[in-house]
């Protein structure tokens, strides 16, 4: 591929990954905090979905049969956001709930996949199966350990989001290097 200009704002990308690696160094630091910053954007989450499944079922109630569905669950999600949003408890508690959740069913699929890959004579199917197990492991600890949970969901966030700050500054450095061939 030829660049016929040099690329613009080079720098945007560098700004983006530092910026997302302070945040990622400051939820680390901060885990109670972040992590009640969390649970808010998880209610506001939830909030916002059901507002626009609403507002799809409404404006397509004329279009499909299905409309209905996506109202009653956009109402729902309303309903669960609001609650989300004024019982931070409780946004708090569900927040650890879903993420334990999520990786039971997470390792489940798995295993699923690890027995397709055996039948379909795949020598490494075994590595799913290895890495089922420990989603497991940390899926129950996360659901027996209220705290173990908060602690994993918010550096679940700020690692990858650190490696994606990073990345942003690589990307940002190797066009500004293109750039310098010009």
């Amino acid at each position: 591929m030829e660049l016929k200009n040099k690329i613009n704002n080079w720098w945007m990308p560098v700004i983006v990954g530092l910026g997302l690696i302070g945040v990622s160094i400051f939820f680390m630091s901060q885990p109670v905090g972040a992590f009640l910053g969390l649970t808010v954007v998880f209610g506001w989450l939830i909030f916002m979905t059901g507002v626009f499944n609403t507002a799809f079922a409404i404006n397509n109630r004329h279009f499909t049969n299905g409309w209905i569905w996506y109202l009653m669950m956009g109402v729902f999600e309303i309903l669960i956001g609001t609650a989300l949003l004024f019982q931070p408890k409780l946004s708090a508690d569900s927040l650890i709930l879903f993420t334990g959740f999520w990786l039971m069913f997470t390792a489940f699929s798995k295993i699923n996949l690890a027995f397709l890959l055996k039948r379909m004579e795949v020598s490494s199917w075994w590595i799913n199966i290895v890495v089922a197990i420990l989603t497991l492991f940390f899926a129950f600890f996360i659901l027996i350990n209220p705290v173990f949970g908060m602690l994993s969901v918010v550096y679940l966030v700020s690692i990858p989001m650190l490696f994606i700050g990073i990345f942003a500054i690589t990307i940002g450095i190797q066009l500004k290097q293109i750039n310098n061939k010009f």
